[in-house]
């Protein structure tokens, strides 16, 4: 597996610039699940640059950031600042290294759940997690690449020209779903939501998107070439409706 120090070496700014955030009401439902009330403490997991970390700090007492790249966790941190979240530490750090955070009300894990040692992670939060807190992952489908409509598929064409995307249509599939891997792991009344998010691309964001990704280290050394394909072959702006996926598990419920 690819240094998560690496992985996502040089995204960082088109991470923060272009990755779509998350609905406001999947953040209300995942505290109200968890029963955060301005109290709890909350451990965001893979924080990349603070976008679920900043979006829960208003229902917790303190929210603990980490991530394993410093040009994320230094975006992270200007997030945190700009916003106002005085209550939201970020630092260096992963899944092999959660240290003593505890106790938890909640743990968030916003699209980089992949790339854990789930098993052993999920048994780690489990030990850390007070009765009635609980882990909460966020996914999402259908924001860029993984569609069928025209334009995404040229989008995914360009790409391919550059690097190796993974299968452009159908739901990205796992042994397991991650209901089953959260509820194995000591959690219960594990429950899945989704949620409608409408997203406009333009060109530039099309751009962005792209160079944000952990696999597409050969478009960003061909950036200028990359630009210059998608400008030429696509105009936008482009409407699409993503659908944005948390699973919640609970201790003793």
């Amino acid at each position: 597996m690819t240094d998560p120090e690496r992985r996502f070496a040089g995204t960082a700014p088109h991470y923060a610039a272009h990755r779509p955030g998350y609905p406001a009401q999947a953040v209300t439902d995942v505290a109200d699940r968890a029963g955060l009330d301005g109290s709890g403490r909350v451990l965001d997991v893979g924080t990349g640059t603070g976008r679920l970390a900043a979006a829960f700090a208003d229902r917790a007492g303190e929210v603990v950031a980490i991530d394993p790249n410093p040009a994320m966790v230094e975006r992270a941190r200007e997030r945190v600042s700009r916003t106002g979240k005085a209550n939201v530490t970020v630092r260096n750090g992963s899944d092999t290294d959660l240290g003593d955070e505890g106790p938890l009300r909640l743990t968030t894990i916003g699209r980089a759940f992949h790339w854990l040692d789930q098993e052993h992670t999920l048994a780690r939060l489990a030990e850390m997690t007070e009765p009635g807190g609980g882990v909460a992952l966020f996914d999402d489908e259908g924001w860029l690449l993984r569609g069928t409509v025209s334009w995404q598929a040229t989008v995914y064409d360009i790409v391919s020209e550059f690097a190796d995307p993974p299968e452009r249509t159908g739901p990205q599939t796992y042994e397991r779903t991650w209901a089953d891997v959260i509820r194995a792991s000591g959690f219960s009344g594990v429950e899945t939501r989704e949620y409608e998010r409408e997203q406009v691309w333009t060109t530039d964001s099309i751009i962005g998107y792209v160079l944000s990704l952990s696999y597409c280290d050969p478009v960003r050394e061909n950036q200028e070439a990359f630009e210059r394909a998608v400008r030429a072959r696509l105009d936008g702006p482009y409407e699409r409706t993503a659908t944005v996926e948390t699973t919640v598990g609970l201790l003793g419920e």
